[in-house]
């Protein structure tokens, strides 16, 4: 009985290949092991046709597998993101402190330029969310009124014609005035412009916003004090 169903099972799994089946879907439908279909159809010879039937097929598979992949894998990042937002339930005053001071020293102070301190409170990105963190933390931590505020645009040249859509998209951003935002300069580079001995990539349409605080070089010698107490802090 069991010599008449292995026979029986070689004679489909021969007539499927015969037919231009690939040895995974004669292995899924009959249960069987690739070694034991690979001695069983080693003599059998496919046409090119078969052939490329067969690659197209695996191709095929391989392709599915890896959407099918992309689909699970997206669907978990989006579950941590949903589920690590919830962690965030209310934000300190003294939180919002720290997160600024170690916001600044990434943006301004990589470089260990003393002499920038003297240029006051500047910083600088595209990212609409960092420019409202940074002028929340001026205002609550800093206590800098609007008017101490000004803010300066940069934008790639080819850019001119569509200045006052750009205003107006970093007004909405800072819910400043469009007033407030005269001051633009013109990069001759799309994707990056040097400060301060680094590069700088200029990665969205509405370009990069500096934001300035009049008369600062105080604050910013404070910020710089806070920073290097952290790092006594950690690292003495």
């Amino acid at each position: 009985m069991v010599q008449y169903i292995e026979k029986y099972k070689r004679n489909i799994a021969v007539d499927m290949r015969k037919k231009g089946f690939p040895y995974s879907e004669i292995k899924n439908r009959l249960g069987l092991p690739k070694s034991t279909l690979s001695f069983w159809l080693k003599k059998i010879k496919l046409t090119e046709e078969q052939k490329k039937k067969i690659n197209a097929e695996r191709l095929k598979a391989i392709k599915i597998s890896s959407e099918k992949r992309t689909v699970r894998t997206s669907r978990m990042i989006e579950d941590i993101r949903k589920s690590s937002a919830t962690d965030i339930k209310e934000v300190s005053k003294k939180e919002l402190w720290l997160m600024g001071v170690v916001l600044y020293w990434r943006e301004r102070f990589l470089n260990g330029n003393e002499s920038d301190l003297r240029k006051g409170v500047r910083f600088t990105s595209s990212d609409p969310y960092l420019i409202k963190l940074f002028l929340k933390w001026l205002q609550d931590v800093g206590q800098i009124k609007d008017e101490e505020i000004m803010f300066d645009i940069f934008i790639e040249t080819g850019r001119k014609d569509s200045i006052g859509e750009v205003a107006a998209y970093w007004s909405d951003v800072t819910e400043f005035p469009e007033s407030s935002f005269t001051r633009v300069y013109y990069l001759r580079h799309k994707t990056k412009r040097k400060r301060g001995g680094r590069k700088i990539a200029n990665k969205t349409k509405f370009g990069l916003l500096r934001i300035r605080v009049r008369s600062s070089s105080m604050l910013a010698r404070q910020i710089a004090g806070w920073v290097r107490g952290m790092i006594e802090y950690y690292w003495k």
